[in-house]
């Protein structure tokens, strides 16, 4: 809710690629710290944070997405997004199910975070992400 309140304030948002893959991130990195020694308030402080990560990134996409995505197709392109957004996702579960007891939870989130953020700041290096405004 913070970052849906923060966002919701902003008349024009600038640089709308890279805060909106700046915002995931952080989010990666909130997961990674999970897996760190950092005790409960810690835990909770990296969750608060990565729920606003993103609330930030989903406001953004979703607004870009109804700014660049011509009304008749609108339904199309939001159903194939959905669609690759969750198709893994119970096959993500049983494989973070399967190396938490191979390796360990924080074993896992460390990996899952530093991976994440790694892919995210990949795609931060691409012109189309950097030049959205």
């Amino acid at each position: 809710m913070l970052g849906s309140l923060w966002l919701g304030r902003k008349t024009r948002l600038r640089r709308r690629g890279l805060t909106a893959y700046g915002a995931s991130l952080i989010g990666g990195l909130m997961i990674l710290a999970i897996g760190l020694p950092i005790g409960l308030p810690g835990v909770a402080l990296a969750i608060l944070v990565n729920g606003l990560a993103l609330s930030i990134f989903s406001l953004i996409w979703t607004n870009t997405l109804q700014e660049m995505v011509p009304r008749n197709l609108m339904g199309r392109v939001v159903s194939v997004d959905m669609l690759g957004s969750y198709v893994l996702l119970p096959v993500g579960y049983g494989v973070t199910g399967w190396a938490a007891d191979l390796l360990g939870a924080p074993t896992v989130f460390v990996i899952s975070g530093a991976l994440t953020a790694a892919l995210i700041g990949l795609g931060m290096l691409h012109p189309a992400i950097r030049h959205l405004d």
